[in-house]
């Protein structure tokens, strides 16, 4: 210990100067370091009972601020800021430079709500806006502007968005009720057109098919039958002309006969029975009592029937191949027809998207109306502060200090060790073991008297220099204005 109390004895004028010097420095660097004053508010999200998909709140809270602060820092919102607030007056700057320095010194942070996930949509609790400047005055201001531009335009702005939504949905919805009426006039059209080649129609074709084959087959049966009996009439006529002519009596009785076992063996509408009735009906009327006019008439008669028969038949031809021909067509008709249903489903679920998302707006108006929607409130103003932000000199002073003894005792070491020199007796004993007979004492001469006194002169003058430098600093000389200060982003704001 007295080896360091020697050594700095020794080295004294370079310690306090060393000292001094470092003093000095961080008092500049403390009064020249800026004065910034910053306030906060605080906006709480108050968020109802029943969220609706569709606004803001259902976007996670990182999405959320970021949209919150880009509406704030919007070059308008800038301008308006510093006009309604006469920041940056008389100053040299740009409007691009005041709105930079704006921005800079304006913060927003959001504050998580706890016990919810980060991407929950209600995970955002509240929301920070901090505003540095140079008086606190300001700074409050600023903090404040900002907050009240978030709690009364957001109302605003969701009703814009609201508005907004609601014309762009109805027209959209108007625009697809008009294409779904036109997509479903040509379906039906389409449908018309080809209603025998459309998928459901095919069964009953098929069915109807059958049906033609039986009824063609009955057709033909009848014909064969009537041709019969056409042959039979044809060769009971021969026969009538060479044998006598039989009375009129036993000719309607045989006709009654035959009359009776056709209806007993054939359905009531054949041709057999309405010939059979014709031939009784001439007999009774009396003109058929000649032969050969009554087969007349009944030939004429079955050729008559053949005929519809015919006409039957070449109906039934016709209509086979309208079938044939339209299911040729099946499978062409039905990709159209699936085209087209295609589209008109996609048309029907882009309406039934727009429907559901024109009630969501509409619920969202009406809880608006009804002040239940989502809404920002401001839980606690920006007060003035009342010390700097930037202000911690106490403990740069004492952290200036310490560094500048220790470069002063580690200078004074250095110079001890590039001039290692036995000065007490103690040190003598510890280098070379052995205790000195005789230590006499350092007698100064006249010049190292007058080397001591320019050296305490020196140091008195370097403390009352130093002390004068600081009170300077500190701004304590009348007269001697402090040292400026560096210039900040927030010059000119307060």
């Amino acid at each position: 210990m007295q080896d360091l109390i020697s050594m700095i004895w020794r080295r004294l004028p370079l310690v306090l100067t060393i000292v001094v010097l470092g003093v000095l420095t961080s008092f500049y660097l403390i009064v020249s370091s800026p004065r910034v004053y910053e306030a906060s508010a605080v906006i709480q999200l108050d968020m109802p009972a029943a969220i609706d998909q569709g606004s803001d709140s259902s976007l996670p809270a990182s999405r959320r601020v970021q949209l919150i602060e880009q509406r704030l820092m919007a070059r308008a919102n800038l301008r308006e800021v510093i006009e309604r607030l006469g920041l940056f007056a008389g100053t040299p700057l740009s409007e691009s430079e005041k709105l930079v320095a704006l921005r800079n010194s304006t913060r927003i942070e959001s504050i998580a709500a706890p016990g919810v996930s980060v991407d929950s949509r209600m995970s955002l609790a509240a929301i920070v806006i901090t505003a540095q400047a140079e008086t606190p005055t300001t700074a409050a201001a600023i903090a404040n502007d900002f907050a009240n531009s978030v709690v009364n335009r957001d109302r605003e702005n969701r009703q814009a968005r609201i508005l907004e939504a609601q014309e762009y949905l109805r027209s959209e919805e108007s625009r697809l009720n008009e294409q779904l009426s036109e997509q479903e006039r040509k379906l039906v059209e389409f449908s018309a057109r080809n209603e025998d080649a459309l998928p459901s129609s095919q069964e009953f074709l098929q069915t109807q098919l059958a049906q033609l084959t039986e009824t063609e087959t009955a057709l033909d049966r009848d014909i064969m039958t009537l041709q019969r009996e056409r042959l039979s009439l044809e060769a009971g006529g021969l026969a009538a002309e060479a044998r006598p002519s039989a009375s009129l009596v036993q000719q309607i009785r045989t006709a009654e006969i035959e009359l009776a076992q056709a209806r007993r063996t054939l359905a009531p509408d054949h041709p057999e029975i309405r010939r059979l009735e014709e031939n009784l009906k001439l007999l009774n009327s009396g003109t058929g009592s000649g032969g050969p006019d009554v087969v007349r008439r009944q030939a004429e008669l079955i050729e008559a029937q053949l005929a519809r028969l015919n006409e039957q038949k070449a109906g039934i031809a016709l209509r086979r191949t309208e079938i044939d021909r339209a299911r040729a067509r099946a499978p062409e008709v039905s990709r159209e027809l699936e085209a087209m249903t295609r589209q008109q489903r996609r048309l029907q679920d882009r309406y039934n998207e727009i429907s559901r998302q024109l009630a969501q707006v509409e619920t969202q108006q009406m809880l608006m109306q009804n002040d239940q929607a989502e809404r920002f409130v401001l839980l606690e103003r920006a007060l003035p502060p009342e010390y700097p932000a930037m202000s911690n000199r106490k403990k740069s002073a004492v952290m200036g200090a310490g560094v500048s003894v220790g470069l002063a005792l580690a200078a004074a070491f250095v110079l001890e060790l590039l001039n290692p020199v036995l000065r007490r007796s103690e040190q003598f004993a510890r280098a070379t073991g052995t205790r000195p007979v005789i230590s006499l004492p350092y007698r100064q001469t006249a010049a190292d008297l007058r080397r001591r006194r320019l050296r305490n002169i020196y140091m008195v003058l370097l403390l009352v220099l130093g002390v004068l430098v600081a009170l300077w600093m500190i701004g304590k000389v009348p007269g001697l204005p402090s040292p400026g200060v560096v210039p900040m982003p927030t010059d000119g704001m307060g």
